[in-house]
């Protein structure tokens, strides 16, 4: 495998970053297949200069997996919601942001796709699930301790069960033709999130 080069520099950066963002279109346009040729040829690069950036084909997938989870955690896993009511009703709007990342993120359906086959992307979500199931175990707790959940429901058991359903619907929903609306989607999983930490799904408010 070949050593890849970590930017320290903006410029490095910014460039390891459009060569990233180049990537995630060419995975999309052919369907999760591509070669760093490819990518090196739409960037308009020497294939090297891909090479030196991320190493291998692999080093380049598992960019592209922690990119999108980095996006993922911007956009709905770490939104600040604890201020949004009960436990129930702030995890059905965490629920809902997390659901509609995933429907209008092209790359979901990739991921969760063609390139779920790929070593490198199950080795980098597993670590990657690890993460958020803690989150949603902490979350649990909080719940908990406010008497807002059973306390008899085991937080790390829980949080898997809700990131588990949520992985296997969405994979189920993005590869479907056509799609089922998000609010099809969102539904279901409530109902498995309610059911994993043992309280009545309409336990939270429309929003």
């Amino acid at each position: 495998m070949t050593a890849k080069t970590i930017p320290f520099t903006a410029k490095g950066q910014a460039t390891r970053a459009r060569l990233i963002g180049v990537a995630q279109e060419v995975a999309i346009t052919n369907g999760g297949h591509f070669e760093l040729s490819e990518v090196a040829a739409a960037a308009g690069v020497v294939p090297s200069l891909v090479h030196r950036y991320f190493g291998s084909k692999a080093g380049l997938v598992t960019a592209l997996v922690d990119e999108f989870f980095a996006r993922f955690h911007v956009q709905a896993l770490d939104v600040p919601l604890d201020d949004k009511g009960t436990w129930a009703e702030h995890e059905r709007i965490r629920l809902e942001l997390g659901v509609r990342f995933g429907f209008a993120e092209p790359f979901s359906a990739i991921l969760y796709g063609p390139l779920a086959r790929e070593p490198e992307v199950a080795r980098k979500e597993a670590a990657r699930i690890a993460l958020v199931v803690d989150r949603a175990a902490r979350s649990i707790r909080k719940g908990q301790k406010r008497g807002e959940l059973p306390d008899h429901i085991d937080p790390g058991l829980a949080g898997a069960a809700m990131f588990g359903a949520m992985r296997q619907v969405m994979t189920e929903a993005l590869n479907r033709h056509p799609r089922p609306s998000p609010e099809a989607v969102i539904d279901v999983l409530w109902r498995q999130v309610c059911a994993s930490v043992g309280i009545d799904p309409k336990s939270h408010k429309p929003v």
